[in-house]
């Protein structure tokens, strides 16, 4: 991910994007309504989410594991690949528990078992909150530091002409 794409993602803003990888319409309606207060896109398929996801810089994405054209694993091996720090929580109707380890193995920040509550993705996106504050904090600390060390080799430049 691009230097651009991390600092729209740092910025405060409320309202969160939000990009929801699954093939049951039922489900997307559900989590469509219990988020309201954000943006959210919807993708039926790996290869629709992959495009979605590279236009829309998602803040969070919960994503299904079965897919009709590949598993969720493969998208969440995309997505790490392209940003590490990524927050992506699986949302499936899968109980096994192959899966969870699988998921956790690959990076996943969560695991919400269909059908989910709202109190369960309103849990995540309060981590996600949580988790995009430490990063901007350190993002502050990192500049900082930054600046000081410049500042320390201007001045010994100075002094040594």
């Amino acid at each position: 991910m691009s230097e651009y794409g991390k600092s729209i993602r740092m910025a405060y803003r409320p309202e969160l994007v939000i990009l929801i990888v699954e093939d049951h319409m039922l489900f997307t309606k559900d989590v469509k309504h219990a988020l309201p207060e954000h943006t959210v896109f919807f993708a039926r398929s790996v290869e629709e989410a992959k495009a979605l996801y590279g236009k829309h810089l998602p803040d969070i994405t919960f994503l299904d594991i079965d897919l009709p054209d590949g598993d969720g694993f493969e998208f969440l091996d995309f997505i790490r690949k392209e940003e590490p720090d990524a927050f992506v929580v699986m949302l499936t109707g899968s109980k096994i528990q192959s899966d969870f380890a699988i998921s956790q193995q690959k990076g996943a920040r969560g695991y919400v078992i269909k059908p989910f509550t709202k109190s369960k993705i309103e849990k995540y996106i309060s981590e996600y909150l949580e988790f995009r504050k430490k990063q901007i904090e350190l993002s502050l600390k990192q500049t900082e530091a930054h600046r000081n060390e410049q500042f320390v080799v201007l001045s010994h430049d100075n002094i040594v002409k």
